[in-house]
C-alpha cells in the first residue's frame, strides 16, 4: 500500500518575485502567494500567463524568513510549473536555488540555470 506523500509546510506571503521561461531575456513581476521550500504558488500582475504544467520557469525572490531548508536572500531558481489557473495563478516546484550576486541583480543578467 502506498503512503501519501507529505507537503512541505506553506507559508503565505506577499512579497515580489521575478518570473521568466529559461529562453526569454525579459522578466515579468508577480506577487508570491504562498512559499515552502519545495516551490511557490504565485499570481501574475497582467492575468493569465500562458504557463502549462511541465514549462520550465526562472523565478528570483528574497524568502525573507527561512522556510525549511530555502534560506534568507535573494536567489534565482530554476523551477517547473506543476498548476496554472486562468486567474493567472502559477504553482512552481523547485528545482535548484542559488544565491543571486548583487552584481548580478544591477546588471540584469541573472544566471541561466540549466
Amino acid at each position: 500500500m502506498m503512503r501519501p506523500v507529505p507537503r512541505a509546510a506553506r507559508v503565505a506571503l506577499t512579497i515580489p518575485i521575478m518570473f521568466r521561461r529559461p529562453e526569454d531575456d525579459r522578466w515579468m513581476e508577480a506577487t508570491v502567494v504562498n512559499l515552502s521550500e519545495s516551490g511557490v504558488l504565485f499570481a501574475e500582475l497582467l492575468g493569465p500567463t500562458g504557463f502549462a504544467p511541465g514549462t520550465p520557469v526562472e523565478v528570483i525572490l528574497s524568502p525573507p524568513v527561512q522556510i525549511g531548508s530555502l534560506a534568507t536572500g535573494k536567489q534565482v531558481c530554476a523551477a517547473e510549473v506543476v498548476r496554472a489557473t486562468e486567474d493567472g495563478e502559477v504553482a512552481a516546484r523547485f528545482e535548484e536555488c542559488r544565491f543571486l550576486l548583487e552584481a548580478e541583480a544591477v546588471l540584469k543578467r541573472a544566471p541561466r540555470l540549466a
